[in-house]
């Protein structure tokens, strides 16, 4: 985690005792960092393998300065370029080959990475992001001082001090947002592929790496292109495999995280134990359900090698994770696994976040493609015309409402839902969000969309933020930019070969996953789902009789208190008329924004 504040002139900058703090941390140890027109630093972490060499790099006769917060995982391939060998700390590699290429390098790099460089004597100072946005970064910029930060949100609070967050920061549980955005409008997040660079001249903005530009490659073969991503998929958890640290996985019976956690365990083949952490409950379960997802997970852990690791936190554990709303931003079971990763002695969290988006992607976009392609046979044979009334509901959810912009009802009702305790004048989501994440006319727009709607990288940022503070680094080898690029290129013809959904992972994890795991076809967990219920029952009984007092903050003026009021009343009695999953779910994520707006003006 690195911060800083740069300025031409000396006395405009910031002391680095001025700098976000990233609290609460234990084992956290913040280093200053100062020379000519800077003032920042970094944090080290007890739990964690890193030194001061791999974040911080100066050399001042070359008049360069780095703060790293990353990794750069193609080593391999940048060795030789500009007198390397590959082995050089991360801040020392950045360094040579900018001074070799200029601010272009970052293109060369794959990794996770958010990249501070300075030239002092120049008077230039840039910030840089990795392509898809793994890694964290924030920054606040005008004609005096660049104030930049890794914790985002910890920037937002210290330039916006005495003032309230912005409402859609908050709003982002009950309505979709630009998730990109931050509580503090003077502050920016680079956006991922991007780099700044702030001079005398002013700041200019480059946008270094276009995905759109990636061509749709027809004339791809499928055994080709089979064995092209098995390659990429086997590297790309290869390349992020660290011997300093102590390794685990995120498991569960889907696919992505599968493969990630089975080829993850094969590169710690000395690590006598590797756990595997599941969302799933330790000790419920529910009087029916229909299958458990934790079976699976431990017939893939025994497959594997795998400890697995359920979840065993309960209403009070779970309350006081709402109250750390600042730091985990919703991810209240996350940050149980990672306290269980630190009981454990895991510093690396391997994760297939990612993977539903690009290589195991399912069916969203394919439809259309073949429509537009002509390939009707095969387009028919996905999409038999008997039963009838199955036909006309596939081809309106699969390929006419994404083309035209419309919500599927389910979905239209669970917006609803979300936002029965919002102003009307706040409920409405963003349009664009809509768009990017529901609404494409092909596949490679859908990917590319998913791109901008920013999910993927809020999950990375805010874990990247809540992992450090307990001495936890994580790794996302299906965001490889490899991986995405080269799924951009291939047509989605190659993808029905079969009739699997999320064909290209079912093949790819023969020999890697039990076929019981690798052939279940269900994304859902009905005893997950039993036991969230019942943990937002049991968490919200205590919030209704608080509820009441949240009317005096005034960063909530977008809650409907009258209607939220009066049907905590009416559940009390057992009246009817109240959707009591939906009262819990909210009570829940209002107390956890009220909770952030307190620690926000602290």
């Amino acid at each position: 985690m690195i911060s800083g504040s740069f300025s031409f002139a000396g006395n405009n900058v910031w002391s680095a005792d001025r700098m976000p703090v990233l609290a609460d941390g234990s084992g956290l140890r913040y280093h200053p960092v100062t020379f000519e027109g800077f003032s920042g630093g970094f944090y080290l972490h007890d739990r964690l393998p890193v030194t001061e060499n791999d974040i911080y790099y100066r050399d001042e006769d070359a008049d360069i300065a780095v703060l790293f917060s990353g990794y750069i995982y193609n080593r391999a391939e940048l060795a030789g370029t500009a007198g390397v060998t590959g082995s050089e700390p991360e801040p020392m590699l950045a360094a040579h080959l900018f001074l070799d290429a200029g601010p272009a390098f970052v293109g060369r790099l794959n990794g996770d990475f958010a990249i501070f460089i300075c030239r002092p004597r120049r008077k230039e100072a840039y910030l840089f992001r990795d392509q898809v946005g793994v890694r964290p970064m924030a920054y606040s910029a005008d004609s005096e001082k660049l104030v930049f930060s890794t914790d985002i949100t910890g920037l937002s609070r210290l330039l916006c001090h005495g003032e309230g967050p912005d409402p859609d920061f908050l709003l982002g549980f009950f309505k979709y947002v630009d998730y990109s955005q931050l509580p503090c409008k003077r502050v920016g997040k680079l956006l991922p592929g991007h780099y700044l660079c702030y001079s005398g001249e002013g700041q200019e903005m480059v946008r270094y790496w276009r995905p759109e530009r990636i061509r749709t490659d027809h004339r791809m073969n499928y055994d080709v292109m089979v064995s092209e991503l098995k390659e990429l998929l086997h590297d790309a958890v290869a390349i992020r495999c660290d011997s300093r640290f102590r390794a685990g996985a995120h498991v569960s019976s889907g696919l992505d995280s599968g493969i990630v956690s089975t080829l993850a365990r094969r590169n710690f083949p000395s690590q006598e134990s590797f756990c595997g952490f599941s969302w799933s409950p330790q000790g419920f379960t529910p009087d029916e359900a229909s299958y458990d997802e934790r079976e699976l997970v431990r017939s893939l852990c025994h497959n594997a090698g795998i400890t697995p690791i359920f979840c065993d936190i309960e209403a009070p554990g779970f309350l006081g994770n709402l109250s750390d709303f600042h730091v985990n931003k919703g991810y209240f079971i996350e940050e149980s696994v990672l306290e269980a990763a630190a009981g454990n002695g895991v510093s690396l969290l391997f994760s297939g976040w990612g993977g539903d988006e690009f290589i195991s992607t399912g069916d969203r976009g394919i439809e259309t493609d073949l429509l537009t392609r002509m390939h009707l046979r095969t387009w028919l044979r996905r999409n038999p015309i008997w039963p009838l009334r199955r036909f006309v509901k596939y081809f309106l959810h699969y390929t006419l409402y994404p083309a035209l912009g419309i919500l599927q009802g389910n979905v239209a009702r669970s917006f609803r839902d979300d936002a029965r305790y919002i102003r009307k004048p706040y409920q409405k989501s963003r349009r664009r969000a809509l768009r990017n994440f529901y609404f494409h006319t092909s596949r490679r727009q859908m990917h590319l969309r998913y791109l901008k709607f920013y999910h993927l990288q809020e999950r990375c940022e805010t874990w990247t933020v809540a992992g450090y503070r307990k001495g936890t680094e994580y790794r996302y080898p299906m965001l490889d930019r490899r991986i995405i690029e080269y799924m951009l290129r291939v047509p989605s013809m190659l993808l029905c070969r079969t009739d699997h959904f999320r064909p290209l992972l079912r093949v790819i994890g023969e020999g890697i996953l039990p076929d019981d795991v690798r052939m279940n076809i269900s994304k859902r967990d009905p005893v997950y789902s039993a036991w969230w219920e019942e943990l937002m029952k049991q968490s919200s009984q205590p919030l209704m009789e608080e509820a009441g007092g949240w009317k005096d903050n005034r960063d909530l003026y977008f809650v409907n208190f009258d209607l939220l009021l009066g049907d905590i009343s009416l559940a009390k009695r057992g009246a009817g008329g109240v959707n009591l999953k939906v009262l819990y779910k909210a009570l829940v994520y209002i107390k956890a924004v009220n909770e952030f707006s307190k620690w926000y003006h602290e």
